[in-house]
């Protein structure tokens, strides 16, 4: 299959539905094809390369590799360049909920014409105040059958609860959203805490939010979770979890001194034996038909 990918142009490979991405090495030429056919230029792609060991780890356990449904909502994708994947395993039907930065926007023709449906909105103009009237996604009810949201809600500022609850009235009857957010619990977290520091965002990222240079840019993490809670929050607005579980992953970083390959191999090792040190928690939860 990946020589498949290098020889046949992108755009004809996302008209072939229900192509499964059996490995690691297709995983990264699906999205080399996909960076040189769309003309991602290298300094865009760098986001991608720091996080693909996270991506590939997540979709992995959430079993997205022999998954396929009707339509599909990624919110918060940035430019981990997922959707196009999704449009490629997943399902015919891909939209995105992004923010509204004019770079991001720009990016909308790439999504565009892969037949991707881009939507714009600021999920803190719409959840920022208590409002029924106001503190509603732009879709109609029902619309999707899978919905995607990855370490993203970490960077709400504001109460979660009518985002999830919107979320349960844009998923089909049946259908699964697919959540992932830090965990609260991890092991950096216990080790900073055992030494006497914050885990909380440092106080120059709040500075750093509030620069106008950097307020698209630049979202702090004001509210993490340990597994337990976002489980309870997920299930307080009317959710079935299906799956819910920790997941040890990393960024991608180039020249890795000594030091920090050693701790990331005791992390591995700590991280088997007691799972609830992982870094992510990872929940999958279905909307009773």
């Amino acid at each position: 299959m990946l020589s498949a990918y290098r020889e046949g142009g992108l755009a004809s490979r996302l008209d072939v539905t229900n192509q499964r991405i059996g490995s690691r090495g297709e995983f990264e030429g699906f999205f080399e094809a996909f960076f040189g056919e769309a003309g991602v230029g290298a300094e865009s792609r760098g986001y991608f390369r720091q996080s693909s060991d996270r991506l590939w780890d997540t979709a992995t356990a959430f079993g997205l590799w022999e998954a396929r449904y009707g339509s599909v909502l990624e919110i918060g994708p940035g430019f981990a360049y997922l959707p196009f994947l999704w449009k490629r395993v997943l399902s015919d039907e891909v939209a995105i909920l992004d923010g509204e930065s004019e770079e991001l926007i720009a990016f909308g023709e790439t999504y565009r014409r892969y037949g991707i449906e881009p939507v714009y909105a600021d999920l803190f103009r719409l959840f920022g105040e208590r409002d029924p009237g106001k503190n509603r996604l732009p879709f109609e009810t029902g619309r999707f059958e899978a919905v995607i949201c990855w370490e993203t809600m970490e960077h709400f500022n504001f109460n979660p609860i009518p985002f999830l609850k919107e979320l349960r009235r844009v998923t089909r009857p049946g259908g699964q959203v697919l959540l992932t957010v830090p965990n609260q619990a991890k092991l950096d977290m216990r080790l900073a805490l055992l030494r006497g520091r914050s885990v909380r965002t440092p106080v120059g990222d709040y500075v750093l939010q509030m620069d106008d240079a950097n307020r698209m840019k630049y979202a702090p993490h004001w509210r993490e979770y340990t597994l337990t809670e976002f489980r309870e929050l997920i299930e307080g607005v009317g959710f079935r979890i299906g799956m819910a579980r920790h997941l040890q992953t990393y960024m991608n970083r180039e020249g890795m001194g000594l030091g920090r390959r050693i701790k990331r191999g005791v992390g591995n090792v700590l991280t088997r034996l007691v799972p609830s040190l992982g870094a992510l928690c990872v929940v999958r939860a279905t909307v009773e038909p």
